[in-house]
């Protein structure tokens, strides 16, 4: 039985790794605009605009298994590709133009519900395995999730992330993804949680527009992240809007649901947003039982706009708040 079990594991493995995914030649016919693929480099370049469709897929049509073979993929300047790439295997994705190099999902809001799926399950990156890095793009309307890692490693560097549908079901969130991954120098104007803290994750110098329904930090929504830290330089917080509830809130910092304590660290913060608050812990049972501890510092903090520090504060706060002099700010507004 032992050999049995190992010898499942072992073709497993070996499926996953040999079959994975569709090959360059399957979307050389699935893709509507042109592409130039270089064997020999592994790399795959979008020249023209067009649309993704594996239509065997039904709802997930839209999706490249990107095959291993492929190390690089490149979008043109001026190309809007239509579609998704999940990858198994380390993977960069690049633009050449940050603003006009474009992964783009639908205008379609709150798409999820309207196609009867979970929208955990859609994502227009995710990276099942290796090191995904993402550069000098924009993600474009999401149908669901910007960015997944999973278990895996996921670096954003010099990118946007934006949904302009406007509404609050359209779970364009930004990203969450495994230990080590990182965020810099990106741009992010879309409407759920932006940087998930379920593993320990690095954000620098990057902005949040807290468009509708924004969260720039979440830390769960269930039990998973316990333990983990974020670690922040350089955050700019901006806007007048984010997630209302409760009470017209919109937090910058929130713990929805489960049992656990995560670290948050930043060192230069600045607000802009003259509705929001610092922080939501919720209470999952409404008991007094309070689930969630929050730890750490958030120094160098310049507040040009906010309306209060917390409208939903049923968990442990151990944050300290230090201004751009040292010293420390009062939680009593």
């Amino acid at each position: 039985m032992r050999f049995l079990n190992f010898f499942l594991i072992a073709f497993g493995l070996f499926f996953t790794n040999v079959f994975y995914g569709q090959s360059v030649q399957d979307l050389q016919k699935k893709y509507s605009g042109k592409f130039n693929w270089e064997a020999s480099k592994g790399i795959l370049k979008f020249d023209t605009s067009g649309e993704i469709n594996f239509e065997e897929k039904g709802t997930k049509y839209f999706i490249w298994d990107v095959p291993s073979e492929v190390k690089e993929i490149i979008i043109a300047k001026n190309t809007t590709v239509n579609g998704g790439f999940h990858t198994q295997d380390d993977c960069i994705i690049s633009g050449e133009n940050r603003k006009t190099s474009v992964v783009y999902g639908t205008e379609i809001q709150s798409w999820p519900q309207k196609n009867n799926i979970k929208a955990a399950t859609i994502s227009s990156f995710e990276a099942h395995n290796g090191t995904l890095i993402i550069q000098n793009i924009t993600s474009l309307n999401p149908r669901s999730f910007h960015v997944r890692g999973l278990s895996a490693v996921v670096h954003l560097k010099d990118a946007d992330f934006i949904d302009t549908r406007g509404g609050s079901g359209n779970h364009s969130d930004g990203i969450a993804a495994g230990d080590g991954s990182t965020v810099d120098n990106c741009y992010f104007e879309t409407g759920d949680d932006v940087i998930k803290v379920y593993n320990d994750i690095t954000v620098t110098n990057t902005t949040i527009n807290m468009v509708q329904n924004a969260v720039p930090i979440q830390l769960g929504w269930g039990d998973y992240p316990d333990g983990a830290v974020g670690t922040f330089k350089n955050l700019t917080i901006i806007g007048n809007s984010g997630r209302g509830n409760p009470n017209g809130s919109n937090a910058i910092i929130v713990g929805r649901s489960g049992k656990y304590t995560v670290t948050i660290n930043i060192d230069g913060l600045t607000i802009d947003n003259p509705s929001a608050s610092i922080i939501n812990l919720f209470d999952d049972k409404n008991d007094g039982i309070f689930e969630k501890t929050l730890k750490g510092t958030l120094k160098n903090v310049e507040v040009k706009n906010i309306k209060r520090y917390s409208v939903q504060q049923n968990g442990i706060d151990e944050l300290e708040l230090f201004d751009t002099t040292g010293s420390k700010i009062s939680k009593d507004f």
